[in-house]
């Protein structure tokens, strides 16, 4: 059962921890606005704007996620030299995170996803993506390892979150496994590629269901896959953990022992589900945080569940503070870690999402 003494404890150590965040910066853009009527030139909704917002979304959540807990925060990516690019910088600034390892690439345009909103449904009706989404190489690659390499020294975590958006290369990474391992830090990856080799060296991967059968390259079918993926995961990659986030289920933490991965279950801590944008990007965030203040990974898990399940319940790529996390927990939910049978019917990986206006329910949505 996580205890609010001991969250309480571990969270006047966040301030004195610093974590490397490197990864694909993006904004994260909203237009609001009402539907009344079809377009007479094409039979599609006219959505008449009503006002806009525009968030740090990608690795840029996880700065502002870790930013919300007073973790100190480095951070390297890459932008374009355009408008996205400079509102980027300005949003990390505000952050009161130095921009010195984000760097500006004439060639490429900078990651912005611009969502169009219904008032009246509280849905996305469509969405527009800017973006260039090839790997960096040449010189804007070598200056991403030397500015890592620097920031390495300073980091008790190195926390990569892979969008795959072009920042982390296999070179990128190697390099940081490999300065992890030298300065003996954790290095935590949000892995999106369906390449594992991409992050052999990792020590610890936090992933959804859909993104572990696309790494192992099976089917998410029948009773024991998820126990079997995760351990040839585990195994062929010589991983410390690796946690599954499992929507509804909750999560499951698989540790490297001597005989093998161990299991623990851990269930969901939401209340209720209104949006999972970004649950992934605050879970990791709380994981990584924890690790580098010390916890146990059962801990850190239980920590990143408990703030996943505070997160879903907000629109948007918010963020999840202590007081939330106290508030949750006094509500009575806690939580806590089962150990189970590896054969146990692990099915699923979708939060229900339903609107408090509407009567219809989203199943597609994941973190």
């Amino acid at each position: 059962m996580l205890s609010m003494r001991e969250i309480l404890r571990r969270s006047r150590s966040f301030r004195d921890c610093r974590i490397l965040v490197v990864g694909d910066l993006m904004i994260d853009a909203y237009i609001w606005g009402h539907i009344e009527r079809i377009s007479p030139e094409a039979p599609v909704p006219i959505l008449k704007t009503v006002r806009n917002e525009a968030t740090l979304g990608g690795a840029g959540n996880v700065v502002r996620n870790l930013r919300a807990i007073g973790v100190q925060v480095e951070v390297c990516g890459v932008v374009g030299r355009d408008e996205t690019g400079a509102e980027l910088r300005k949003l990390i600034e505000e952050l009161a995170v130095e921009t010195t390892g984000v760097i500006s690439d004439r060639s490429r345009r900078s990651t912005r996803k611009v969502r169009l909103m219904s008032l009246e449904h509280g849905q996305q009706v469509f969405r527009m993506d800017e973006e260039t989404g090839e790997e960096v190489h040449g010189e804007v690659e070598d200056r991403i390892i030397d500015l890592i390499r620097d920031a390495s020294a300073r980091a008790d975590v190195i926390l990569c979150s892979d969008y795959l958006k072009g920042t982390l290369t296999k070179r990128v990474l190697e390099s940081i496994f490999e300065l992890g391992e030298k300065c003996g830090i954790s290095t935590v990856v949000g892995p999106k590629d369906s390449n594992p080799e991409k992050y052999r060296g990792a020590k610890i991967l936090m992933l959804n269901q859909r993104e572990l059968a696309q790494l192992v390259r099976t089917l998410k079918d029948g009773n024991g896959w998820l126990v079997n993926a995760a351990t040839r995961l585990v195994e062929s990659l010589e991983l410390e953990a690796l946690v599954v986030t499992r929507g509804r289920e909750g999560m499951s933490l698989f540790e490297s022992t001597g005989k093998g991965p161990q299991r623990a279950e851990i269930p969901t801590m939401a209340k209720s589900v209104y949006d999972v944008t970004g649950a992934g990007d605050t879970a990791v965030s709380f994981l990584a945080a924890a690790i580098a203040a010390g916890a146990d990974l059962k801990f850190a898990v239980q920590l990143a569940n408990l703030a996943a399940g505070i997160k879903v319940a907000k629109r948007g790529t918010n963020t999840v503070t202590f007081a939330e996390i106290e508030q949750h927990l006094s509500d009575g939910f806690g939580g806590s870690i089962d150990h189970v049978d590896p054969m146990i019917s692990l099915e699923g990986d979708s939060y229900p999402v339903r609107d408090p206006n509407l009567s219809r329910t989203n199943e597609d949505k994941q973190f």
